[in-house]
């Protein structure tokens, strides 16, 4: 089935007036969409066969996949067409996120995204360039005037890649609805062949309530599945001894035909005893509501395994759209001793459906745990604060999903690398939603000559011999900064400048046209933070790519001369102000 909001409707079969009053949007929304077949709204955005290597609304590190992403046959080079008929109205270049990247607006109401292309169209290209050079930038975010670049449906406008945060060639695509730039799901407007039905690993349940129990445990209990084609059951045969609320969570991934790699499902559906309690669908979300991912996850199962449990019950502080249905927010709470079942179901955009069923009991007479809250209670909707004489902590009010007991405790170290105690900041395995404000004092024998090369430093407490770069400036005896994970923090310092080294020639050296000058550009601590190069005194475009440790710079007969000698000057400065200087000569 196409028609992606109507095929929630028959899964959910209109179950309460909240369902109602949304299929009456639904309806709205295919009359806006020109009819029942939405696949004749936009064309491919690929010449090949179109195979998915992830779908949208995925679970990802933070956020929920916004796009699709196209396999292009493990190589770069494809070409990429406009999905209709519009104009560019943004032109990305960066080194991180979606690299090369088109936006264009569409006359159906209907935006689309390329990313990760290799390179834009010739007449694009020039114009990139410019504002490069004029702004002498690599990195640019362009919004070219509405009629500057008018395209066709199906007209090339660049060629897939594998630039910016990409672990391989492929073409990102996203469509939005222009008015609120709000990604909506790509496939329901493309015939994607999918006959497999979803996989489910595990299913985990929580207790959620101060006394409740799973097993007469105070700890969640995670069940292995079995099964096959669709019907799974749990590895514990005997029903789960369940004392007050509790919560579920379901292990769940998806298979398109033709692909390898693993997706996301699209709906997952709670009921105990036939009854609806809990249901999701993701068929579009806001850019702002995407790090609420953190709560609907299992965070920390993320952290301790990289699996995604998706919880079916919701944080207080959880502001997701995807929620259709709910009852207690998804929370059991069952008094009666009976044997019930539960069953978890998830289905992908095709219909193709899974579930699993077992039953819990609930055990009137165990009294449960009700253990001793220790910590500093941080309620999740208000400012809270931690201040000593050598730390200051500062979390802005909704920061946390949910009501946090803090720990906090130091601990002094004799590592030659820290200048400070080691602080521990609660504990990794807890989520937070937005920024706040850290500060640090280090040793008083620190030489205010190394102030401006001192950092706070983060420390894994699985691998804390290693330190990573957090930021941070000294301000009135502090170093000050900003960060979102919790965890062990601490100061540290760098003083080591960044890594030049040309790859694969020599001062001195003959350029071809149309060959490439290569450098290894690398920093061990801080991470880069500026570079600049110039030929014959002349800003140079040098193209950063960061997953190799490389730049790239082809001559250019429009900004030097060809025939000659010419000086390169390359300097790269870390984010503590360290730098090194790349000088050489070569002919062109």
């Amino acid at each position: 089935m196409t028609i992606i909001d109507l095929h929630l409707y028959l899964h959910l079969r209109i179950q309460t007036p909240e369902m109602i009053n949304k299929f009456i949007l639904i309806i709205f929304l295919l009359i806006f969409f020109e009819g029942p077949d939405k696949t004749s709204i936009l064309s491919p955005p690929l010449d090949i066969p179109l195979v998915l290597s992830a779908n949208f609304g995925e679970p990802r590190t933070g956020h929920f996949h916004s796009g699709v992403d196209f396999k292009t046959g493990g190589k770069t080079g494809q070409l990429v067409h406009s999905a209709a008929d519009g104009y560019i109205y943004r032109i990305v270049v960066s080194p991180t996120g979606f690299g090369k990247a088109l936006y264009i607006r569409h006359n159906n109401g209907l935006s689309t995204v390329y990313g990760h292309l290799s390179r834009f169209t010739t007449e694009i290209d020039e114009y990139v360039k410019d504002n490069q050079y004029a702004k002498k930038s690599f990195s640019v975010n362009l919004f070219p005037p509405a009629g500057k670049f008018k395209v066709n449906e199906g007209e090339l406008i660049g060629y897939s890649g594998n630039s910016g945060s990409s672990l391989g060639p492929h073409l990102h695509f996203e469509v939005r609805r222009s008015s609120i730039e709000k990604p909506l799901d790509p496939i329901q407007f493309y015939e994607i062949e999918d006959n497999i039905r979803p996989v489910i690993r595990s299913v985990a349940i929580y207790p959620a309530g101060q006394s409740s129990t799973v097993e007469e445990k105070k700890e969640k209990l995670i069940l292995r599945t079995k099964g096959s084609a669709g019907n799974y059951t749990v590895s514990k045969t005997e029903p789960v001894t369940i004392s007050g609320p509790v919560g579920f969570g379901i292990n769940t991934y998806d298979f398109i035909d033709n692909s390898w790699n693993k997706c996301g499902v699209r709906i997952i559906n709670l009921k105990v005893d036939n009854r609806l309690l809990y249901s999701h669908s993701i068929d579009e979300f806001a850019f702002s509501e995407t790090r609420y991912i953190n709560s609907h996850i299992d965070y920390e199962e993320k952290i301790k395994s990289s699996s995604y449990i998706q919880k079916t019950f919701l944080d207080p502080n959880n502001k997701l759209s995807i929620y259709n249905h709910t009852i207690n927010n998804g929370i059991l709470e069952l008094r009666d001793g009976k044997r019930h079942e539960v069953e978890i179901s998830t289905s992908d955009f095709n219909d193709n459906y899974s579930s699993v069923r077992f039953y819990i009991i609930a055990d009137t007479t165990f009294p449960g745990i009700k253990p001793e809250k220790e910590g500093i209670m941080m309620p999740f909707g208000e400012r809270n604060q931690i201040a000593h004489h050598d730390i200051r902590i500062s979390f802005p009010p909704n920061c946390f999903y949910d009501t946090v007991f803090f720990d906090y405790r130091k601990a002094p170290t004799d590592r030659t690398d820290i200048y400070s105690d080691i602080h521990f900041v609660h504990n990794k395995y807890v989520p937070v939603h937005q920024n706040f404000d850290i500060s640090i004092k280090p040793d008083n024998d620190i030489k205010e000559q190394y102030f401006d090369k001192l950092c706070l430093v983060y420390m894994d407490d699985d691998k804390p011999e290693d330190l990573l770069f957090a930021g941070g400036k000294m301000d009135d005896g502090f170093i000050v900064g900003s960060t979102r994970d919790l965890g062990l923090y601490a100061i540290g310092i760098d003083t080591v400048p960044p890594i030049l080294e040309p790859a694969r020639f020599s001062d001195g050296a003959t350029i071809m046209d149309g060959s490439t000058l290569k450098i290894k550009m690398e920093d061990d601590f801080s991470g880069i933070g500026d570079y600049a190069g110039y030929v014959d005194g002349k800003w140079a475009l040098f193209e950063w790519d960061p997953k190799n440790s490389t730049l790239t710079y082809i001559p250019d007969p429009d900004h030097i001369k060809r025939g000659g000698k010419h000086s390169l000057v390359l300097k790269a400065t870390d984010n503590r102000e360290n730098d090194t200087v790349l000088k050489l000569d070569f002919y062109w």
